[in-house]
C-alpha cells in the first residue's frame, strides 16, 4: 500500500464499549486516498486492547495498535501517536467517540488542499449524553477562520473528533513544558499549531462527542477547582511562550474562568473550603458572566 495521506490518531483507555462503533466509522469513509488508523492504548483494564489486535489482525495494513507499559496520561498517548504518523494530515478521535459523516475526511482534506495557509481545520459536533439524552445539542461556533489569537482568548474549544491537521508543523518541536498538563495537550496543540498558520471551521457536523462516567470530560467536571486552576496555570503559560502578545485575550480567558469557578463555588456552597481563591476570583472575574450565570444562563455563554 501506498503512503497514506491520512494518519487518524485513535486514543483509547477502557473503552470496549465504544471502540468498535469508533473504528467502524473510520473504515466507512468515503474517499479516495488511502489513510492510517494508529490506536493508541493507554494499558486498559477491560478488552479494549484486545478489540484493537482483532481489528490490527483483520486490516493490517490500515490499522496499527501502539501500547505502553504502564498508564502515561493523555498528553504522552497523545504525541506518542502524533510522532508515530506518516499521513500529509492528521485526524484525532477519542475511542468513544465516532465519525457521523462518511466524508468527514474527504471535506477537511478538499479544504486544506486548497488553502496552504491553512494548519488546521475543525467542524461543529453532536454532544452526546450516554446518561442524559434529553441534554443531548450540537455544538457549533460562529466564525469561520480562527487565529491564534482566538484560541488563546477562548481556551479549549475545538472537539478532538473534529481535528484535522497538518503534520510536521510542530511534532518534531513540542516543548518539554506540555508534560506539566497530562490532560491538555488539546489546548497545547492548537496553540501551537496556529503560531503557524489559520485554522478553518467548516461549519457542519460531523462527529460525535459522547459524554458519559467514563470519560475524561467527566473527570475534570468532577474535579472543578483543580482543572479551572490547572487551565488558568496553562493560560499564563500560553501568555508566556507567546511572548504576551494576545495578553489581552488571555486575561479576558482568566476572568472568564474565574467567574466559572467563583459561581461554582457558591452554587456548592464550598466557598468556605477555598477562602483565598474565592476572594481572588471575585476581585477578578468577569461580572458579566457571574450575572448570566446567575440568571441561568450558561448556554447563553457563546461558543467560540
Amino acid at each position: 500500500m501506498s503512503a497514506p495521506l491520512v494518519s487518524i490518531c485513535l486514543f483509547t483507555y477502557n473503552y470496549e464499549r465504544y471502540l468498535q462503533q469508533s473504528v467502524d466509522s473510520i473504515l466507512n469513509q468515503h474517499c479516495e486516498f488511502n489513510f492510517e488508523i494508529l490506536i493508541c492504548d493507554d494499558c486498559s483494564t477491560d478488552d479494549t486492547l484486545k478489540i484493537a489486535q482483532d481489528y490490527q489482525s483483520n486490516f493490517p495494513n490500515i490499522i496499527k495498535v501502539l501500547t505502553h507499559n504502564e498508564n502515561q496520561g493523555g498528553t504522552k498517548n497523545w504525541i506518542r501517536a502524533i510522532q508515530s504518523c506518516k499521513g500529509k494530515y492528521i485526524a484525532l478521535m477519542d475511542g468513544d467517540d465516532y465519525f457521523s459523516d462518511t466524508t468527514k475526511l474527504k471535506k477537511q482534506v478538499e479544504i486544506m488542499e486548497r488553502d496552504n495557509t491553512l494548519v488546521l481545520c475543525f467542524h461543529s459536533v453532536d454532544e452526546i449524553y450516554d446518561d442524559a439524552p434529553e441534554l443531548n445539542k450540537r455544538v457549533t461556533f460562529e466564525k469561520e477562520f480562527y487565529e491564534l489569537g482566538d484560541f488563546i482568548k477562548n481556551g479549549w474549544f475545538v472537539r478532538t473528533s473534529s481535528t484535522f491537521f497538518r503534520n510536521n508543523i510542530i511534532s518534531n518541536e513540542i516543548p518539554e513544558w506540555v508534560h506539566d498538563y497530562p490532560y491538555r495537550f488539546d489546548t497545547i496543540l492548537h496553540v501551537l499549531l496556529c503560531q503557524h498558520g489559520g485554522a478553518y471551521n467548516l461549519k457542519e457536523s460531523l462527529s460525535v462527542w459522547r459524554k458519559h462516567k467514563k470519560g475524561m470530560s467527566n473527570w475534570l467536571m468532577k474535579n472543578q477547582v483543580e482543572n479551572t486552576q490547572k487551565k488558568i496555570q496553562l493560560a499564563n503559560k500560553i501568555n508566556e511562550i507567546t511572548q504576551f502578545k494576545f495578553n489581552n485575550e488571555s486575561s479576558l480567558f482568566i476572568a472568564r474562568e474565574k467567574s466559572l469557578l467563583f459561581f461554582y463555588l457558591l452554587r456548592n456552597f464550598i466557598f468556605w473550603k477555598y477562602p483565598g481563591l474565592f476572594i481572588n476570583c471575585f476581585f477578578k472575574m468577569d461580572y458579566q458572566i457571574f450575572f448570566k450565570l446567575l440568571k441561568g444562563k450558561r448556554h447563553g455563554i457563546k461558543n467560540a
